[in-house]
C-alpha cells in the first residue's frame, strides 16, 4: 500500500513539534516518571512502577480537606491533591499502613483506635487543639494528654479515655484491675465486679478465651478484646 509522501512528512513534523520537548506540547509528552517531565509538571501514571504516563502541570495550590491518600514513595497526603503537587503517584486512598511512623512523613504519626503496636495507618498530626475541652486520655506512650486532640498533636495513640494510673494489674489493688480500650498499653485501675448476672453478649477477653459477659472478664481482673 502506497503512503502518500506529504501526509508522511506532515505527521513526522508534528511528531518532532510535540513530542520532542516543545513546551506547547508538553502536556501530550509521554513519561515514565518525573524526571521526563519539566518541573512544574508531574508524570501522571495509573499504577505504582515505571508504567507509561504522561507530563501534566502539577497543582501550585491545594485545599486544606482532610481525605487521606497513600502515595506510591510509601508517604500518607493529606489528599490526593497534595500528592499531585509533590509529583507523586497515588497509590491507594486512605493513609498509607506502617507499623510506626517511619514511614510517615513529618507531622504525621502511626494511628491506630484500638491497639499500640499493631499496624495502622499514618495520620496527621493536629495543628492546633482546644485547650478548654478537658477530657482526659491515656496516651500509649504512658501520658495523660488533656484530650485527645492533643494525644494526636504529640503523635501518641489512645490506649484508653482515662488518665494513665497503670501499666497492668500489678499496678493496682487486689480489688481493682489495669483497663484500658487497648490489650496492649497502659491504662487505669478499676474495681473488680463483685458479682455479675447471667446471660448477655460473650465476650473475648485479652487473654484469648471466652467469657459469658464482660463484667465477668472484669471480675478475673481481663479486659475485653477490642472489636
Amino acid at each position: 500500500m502506497r503512503i502518500r509522501t506529504d501526509h508522511l512528512a506532515a505527521f513526522v513534523a508534528a511528531f518532532m513539534f510535540f513530542g520532542c520537548g516543545n513546551d506547547a506540547g508538553r502536556i501530550d509528552t509521554a513519561c515514565t516518571s518525573n524526571s521526563g517531565c519539566a518541573d512544574t509538571e508531574r508524570c501522571a501514571q495509573g499504577t505504582c512502577g515505571s508504567t507509561p504516563g504522561v507530563c501534566v502541570a502539577r497543582p501550585t495550590s491545594c485545599p486544606e480537606d482532610v481525605a487521606y491518600v497513600c502515595g506510591c514513595d510509601g508517604k500518607t497526603y493529606q489528599n490526593r491533591c497534595m500528592s499531585e503537587m509533590a509529583g507523586v503517584v497515588l497509590a491507594s486512598t486512605g493513609g498509607c499502613v506502617c507499623a510506626d511512623d517511619t514511614p510517615c512523613m513529618e507531622g504525621e504519626y502511626c494511628a491506630l483506635d484500638d491497639s499500640c503496636s499493631n499496624p495502622g495507618l499514618c495520620a496527621i498530626e493536629p495543628q492546633t487543639c482546644d485547650a478548654e475541652v478537658v477530657e482526659p486520655v491515656c496516651g500509649c506512650n504512658g501520658v495523660t494528654y488533656d484530650n485527645d486532640c492533643f494525644a494526636a498533636q504529640a503523635g501518641t495513640r489512645i490506649s484508653a479515655r482515662m488518665a494513665c494510673d497503670c501499666s497492668t494489674n500489678d499496678d493496682c489493688t487486689s480489688s481493682e484491675f489495669c483497663n484500658a480500650d487497648t490489650c496492649d498499653g497502659p491504662g487505669f485501675c478499676q474495681m473488680r465486679p463483685a458479682s455479675c448476672d447471667p446471660g448477655g453478649n460473650n465476650v473475648t477477653g485479652c487473654d484469648n478465651l471466652v467469657y459469658e459477659n464482660e463484667c465477668a472478664a472484669y471480675s478475673v481482673g481481663v479486659r475485653v478484646r477490642p472489636n
